[in-house]
């Protein structure tokens, strides 16, 4: 039995965070090099886990402008 992982983008650092806040999960781990990042959070009591991170890819489907995309996955 396959699960679909959801994955949500944000054009903002603060925006991924705030939905990750919002969703009731905590910081965890981090590893960031140049400009490369990923965070890794939790829930207490849980085995869910968010995954955040940056890449560079077009803003949105329609759009010919490229810059820091935040994707959060969560399994």
């Amino acid at each position: 039995m396959s699960k679909d992982i959801e994955i949500k983008k944000f054009n903002s650092n603060e925006k991924a965070r705030r939905y990750i806040k919002e969703l009731g999960f905590n910081l965890k781990d981090c590893h960031c090099f140049k400009e490369d990042k990923s965070f890794l959070y939790t829930k207490k009591f849980s085995k869910q886990q968010v995954y955040l991170r940056s890449t560079y890819d077009f803003f949105s489907a329609g759009s010919m402008e490229m810059g820091t995309v935040w994707t959060v996955q969560q399994f």
